[in-house]
């Protein structure tokens, strides 16, 4: 009998060789390969004028080694001539400066072929932390054009290679998420309130009606890593996923990525905790996140949980609903929780609907419910490598050939 070949996963977008941390060096040899490239296309007649670019990120991640921990990078074309490194520059063209960690969102998401992207996340960074860069300089409006034609798609080239802070606990602290940490392992969940503004909800609400329609079996929309930038967007929020890589490792995947609308009187949840259980210890496996995307009050009919029950490592007691609480909190606020914790939903007792999004993090060894192994490559395009995380693309599970371990797919 000859063998069947077997289905193959979504390929890497970018080999795991060419991702690298924001403003390190090989992030800069980058930059300067690929804008060398587009310099030597001009056959020697490169395009006149000068522009220069100055980048500094304060509290730059330690093992960077930045002299005080801040990291100042600048680009410069002038003539024909580049030079991209270290350092400041004299009259620049621009000079942004900002929080490293912060930032690190806008250098990270890709959004040349997606300006209403670039809106959005320009918009919700400003929402979680305040003004967080500071441009001075003349800008781009006496550059030449043929320089700006140059500079065309190196946001985005390197935006797809660029992974973020591996130092976990320096991201939190910078992120303002420390204290989220600690919520989540004595009570065993916290709440993210207004996590995102009332414009991205209702642009998630929007595109939720969207598939809806598609779908023709109810009001839920299911996979939703891969139905649109708006669900990618919010699988890669920095505090949200910055909190779940802490609680279950930097390579944790997106188990499962649905939301519903409940209707009044739908009893939807009973107090349970998730698998995998029990034996698990005091190791997190899971984490769910309930973005409210409409009100939860009283009588929504919102989340419940017993809080502590996530020590007790065993599926709720007879009696727990007499224990839980309701998560209240306003539109566009997120509850996290540790997947041990009972938890459950109330009934909703109020006229309309309840709208919600569910997003479970798991440890990156844990069995999912929803399948991205095989996600359509334009949406890994689109992303960072935070994303093909997220998909499970760039482990080694579940991608045996019968040659053995196709080790080669990790770095081709």
């Amino acid at each position: 009998m000859s063998r069947r070949e077997l289905p193959q996963p979504t390929g890497l977008p970018i080999p795991i060789s060419e991702r690298f941390e924001f403003v390190s060096e090989k992030w800069l040899e980058t930059a300067r390969t690929f804008l060398q490239s587009k310099l030597d296309a001009f056959n020697g007649n490169p395009p006149s004028g000068r522009f220069a670019a100055v980048e500094t990120y304060t509290d730059a991640p330690p093992h960077l080694d930045c002299p005080n921990n801040t990291a100042t990078v600048h680009i410069v074309i002038e003539n024909g001539q580049l030079d991209v490194g270290y350092g400041d520059v004299e009259n620049p063209t621009f000079h942004a400066k900002g929080d490293y960690n912060r930032s690190l969102v806008i250098g990270a998401s890709v959004y040349e072929a997606l300006p209403e992207r670039k809106e959005r996340i320009q918009r919700e960074l400003h929402h979680r932390h305040g003004n967080v860069l500071q441009v001075s300089g003349a800008g781009f409006a006496d550059v030449n054009p043929d320089v700006l034609k140059l500079l065309a798609g190196l946001h985005d080239h390197l935006a797809k290679r660029t992974v973020g802070n591996p130092d976990i606990p320096h991201k939190l602290t910078h992120l303002d998420v420390e204290a989220r940490i600690q919520e989540v392992e004595e009570n065993g969940y916290t709440v993210f309130e207004r996590a995102i503004t009332e414009s991205f909800v209702e642009e998630l609400n929007e595109d939720f009606d969207r598939l809806i329609a598609e779908n023709g079996r109810g009001k839920v929309a299911a996979m939703l890593l891969s139905r649109g930038p708006l669900w990618e967007e919010v699988a890669t929020h920095p505090q949200i996923h910055a909190v779940a890589q802490q609680l279950l490792g930097a390579d944790c995947n997106l188990g499962q990525s649905i939301a519903f609308r409940k209707p009044k009187g739908a009893d939807t949840h009973q107090l349970h905790n998730d698998p995998p259980h029990p034996h698990t210890g005091e190791l997190c496996c899971n984490v769910t996140t309930v973005w409210a995307l409409s009100e939860f009050d009283e009588d929504s009919g919102p989340t419940i949980v017993v809080p502590g029950s996530h020590k007790e490592n065993r599926p709720p007691d007879q009696d727990a609903k007499s224990q839980a609480v309701k998560l209240t909190m306003p539109k566009g606020s997120v509850a996290m929780w540790h997947g041990s914790l009972w938890h459950g939903a109330a009934i909703r007792e109020r006229d309309g609907e309840r709208t919600s999004l569910h997003n479970t993090y798991l440890r990156n060894w844990v069995r999912t419910w929803d399948n991205y192994l095989e996600i359509d490559p334009a949406i890994l395009e689109r992303n960072s490598p935070a994303l093909t995380t997220l998909a499970g693309i760039d482990d080694l599970y579940g991608k045996n050939t019968y040659d053995g371990i196709d080790f080669r797919r990790m770095v081709t």
